[in-house]
């Protein structure tokens, strides 16, 4: 199980034996990843968005789930279909991600906007310079270039994924690293 605990779950269903406790592992765990393919996020998704923690309302939802499969064990009906605490929608609604892509463009935004402050600080350290020479005042207009280049190319995107968003994260992780790098070693 990912969050769950064995003892957990027991003294949430009020259970006093340990006969069952790999029946509760598979219903926990399954809880769990149905929880998490609901909301369409991963478990370190949910973490990073409660400081590291899993959110107590999803504990509660997990623990729903795990009870109702524990009392139901018995195939689906139309008549034991809605078994599920109603509270469970209600609980897991909030941290539903509603569309896929809304988040592959906030991340590409995210990553244009690092780019904007990689070029803020590329700026910085070359008006530091007081008398660049013309190499480094050639690497500074080469990363200006690239990074307006990287710019236009990924901002004119109007449907972004995954894919693209991984090859902007690279260029981008790139160009921090060469901008870090190009006035360096003169500037000490």
């Amino acid at each position: 199980m990912k969050w769950l605990t064995i003892e957990y779950i027991k003294t949430h269903s009020r259970i006093d034996y340990d006969c069952e406790d790999s029946l509760l592992e598979l219903y926990g765990s399954d809880a769990e990843n149905t929880i998490l393919h609901l909301i369409r996020r991963t478990l370190a998704n949910v973490k990073d968005m409660n400081g590291g923690e899993v959110p107590p309302e999803l504990y509660h939802a997990a623990l729903l789930l795990t009870d109702t499969s524990y009392e139901h064990r018995n195939p689906q009906t139309q008549t034991n279909l809605n078994n599920v605490d109603w509270n469970f929608d209600a609980i897991v609604a909030p941290f539903i991600r509603h569309t896929i892509e809304t988040d592959i463009e906030a991340e590409r935004d995210y990553l244009l906007d690092m780019l904007t402050e990689t070029e803020s600080d590329l700026d910085f350290d070359y008006g530091e310079i007081t008398e660049p020479t013309e190499e480094q005042t050639a690497a500074y207009d080469a990363m200006k270039e690239r990074m307006y280049g990287v710019q236009r190319q990924y901002g004119s995107i109007l449907t972004p994924t995954d894919k693209i968003c991984a090859t902007l994260r690279t260029k981008v992780a790139g160009i921090k690293d060469e901008c870090k790098t190009i006035f360096s070693e003169d500037n000490g």
